[in-house]
């Protein structure tokens, strides 16, 4: 990596941070050791609607998001979603000042997963 790229990086959005439905779909089939952690970060009644199988709700807007994140090891890979994609990126950003190596969002949120047909829990 050149003086200018390490220089420019942190002004510079990261390629990895985003993945679409079915790239998230698949990375939910992995293994369960391989498997990212899949976190909800919606409010209460956005979750009660449906949600991705599997989820874990710690909603980016309540009081505890930082406390309840800071307990999850850091080591771990995450995979976050939201309805339209802008919260999860704003708790993937929370996540990486924190000390998250491996943290992801969905691209679109679940707008994009339910477009894409994918199934939806209650």
């Amino acid at each position: 990596m050149s003086f200018l790229s390490r220089l420019l990086a942190p002004f510079l959005p990261d390629p990895t941070a985003t993945v679409d439905a079915s790239t998230a779909r698949d990375l939910l089939k992995l293994p369960s050791g391989e498997r990212p952690k899949l976190i909800d970060v919606r409010t209460a009644s956005e979750w009660k609607q449906g949600r991705l199988q599997g989820a874990v709700h710690i909603d980016v807007s309540a009081s505890s998001f930082t406390e309840k994140i800071g307990s999850l090891p850091k080591e771990s890979s995450y995979l976050l979603y939201c309805q339209s994609g802008g919260r999860s990126g704003l708790a993937r950003s929370r996540m990486k000042s924190m000390g998250f190596r491996d943290v992801k969002h969905l691209r679109g949120g679940m707008g994009a997963w339910r477009a894409a047909k994918l199934p939806v829990a209650k």
